[in-house]
């Protein structure tokens, strides 16, 4: 089969053959049928994340089981099905705790994708506790976008709730500020704004049609000021762009007891600079997400499902286009280029 394969040791992404995987003990071979570019695929490529050595990446994927290992319940072979890549050790202080995305063995440390072969490739194997069946609903493309709602579900949990009342604005108009753009509108929030300074991706959002309106960051700038935070600042704000200049600057945007949500993935080793007297005086929470853990039944069975026919019925408006896995070089490129909020390998 094909794949394509990060190989760090000789800094190359490339389509390569390699066999068919085959199943173990507890284990499902799944044949690829929609895999997500996500932008730690890219942050892998150019070694600011961690991965293996040698890897065929693609964490975000669905497809059909096409074989079952021995001691595997609850599957059957044509099953549709979407993936959990990441799983705890079951066995640590952390998992005991139900953080597995800390999990000291498991976690981020075995992510399918990342550093276990993903999909990438025209077929993945796969422990069948991160194996989940799609409601007739969900479509198959639908299913690989189930990881990073499920991710994007976490970011929700742990913001708890906002009154619906709130002024909130979202840093960034990938695909994460998209996705996170319909799922405050799916729970009833309208007074949204999103922050991004490149033209086409505000496009983007006044397409979707919500009444959310997409403003420069510059405006934002120039009409936000101490004298007036309470009127024009905001109650919540969510970083999708994973930019530290942005992060520092909208600081400064919060209203008292607002709290910011840190979503974006940034380079480990960049910096920020914020106030502690801000923090303090105005009772600010600051809120991390690490990726999904316990979320992806939620996802699967309730928000995708409920999303299905309406937000997610479009990908175009989405901004997302299908490739050729041999194709993979021009998505990563119009990818970074921005033309496009997602890329996603059809097969």
């Amino acid at each position: 089969m094909q794949a394509v394969q990060w190989d760090a040791k000789a800094d190359v992404l490339s389509l390569v053959d390699v066999p068919v995987p085959t199943t173990g003990h507890g284990q499902i071979v799944i044949k690829v049928a929609y895999a997500g570019v996500c932008g730690t695929d890219l942050h892998i490529i150019q070694k600011e994340f961690p991965a293996a050595e040698k890897v065929i990446l693609g964490h975000e994927f669905s497809g059909v089981i096409t074989e079952i290992g021995p001691g595997v319940k609850g599957f059957t072979t044509g099953d549709r099905v979407c993936v959990d890549p990441n799983r705890g050790c079951g066995n640590c202080r952390e998992c005991f705790k139900a953080q597995t995305n800390h999990c000291q063995n498991g976690g981020l440390r075995t992510t399918v994708g990342i550093f276990q072969n993903g999909g990438f490739a025209n077929f993945c194997v796969v422990p069948s506790e991160q194996v989940h069946q799609l409601p007739a609903e969900v479509t198959l493309p639908q299913g690989a976008l189930c990881e990073p709602l499920s991710c994007i579900l976490r970011g929700w949990e742990n913001l708890d709730n906002p009154s619906l009342d709130s002024r909130i604005l979202i840093l960034g108009a990938g695909i994460i500020g998209v996705l996170w753009s319909t799922i405050f509108h799916h729970k009833g929030y309208r007074n949204v704004s999103v922050s991004e300074p490149a033209e086409g991706r505000r496009n983007r959002i006044s397409a979707l049609d919500l009444g959310y309106q997409a403003v420069h960051p510059d405006e934002l700038t120039s009409s936000i000021s101490e004298e007036n935070i309470r009127d024009t600042g905001y109650d919540v704000i969510v970083d999708c762009s994973g930019f530290p200049p942005a992060i520092e600057q909208a600081f400064s945007w919060l209203r008292a007891g607002a709290t910011f949500v840190q979503f974006g993935c940034c380079p480990p080793k960049d910096k920020i600079s914020i106030s502690p007297f801000e923090i303090f005086s105005k009772e600010l929470k600051i809120v991390g997400c690490l990726i999904n853990p316990f979320t992806m039944v939620n996802t699967v069975e309730g928000l995708v499902r409920g999303m299905s026919g309406s937000y997610l019925s479009d990908f175009s408006r989405l901004g997302i286009k299908m490739f050729r896995l041999q194709e993979y070089q021009e998505a990563i490129a119009q990818l970074r280029k921005g033309t496009i909020s997602k890329a996603m390998f059809e097969f």
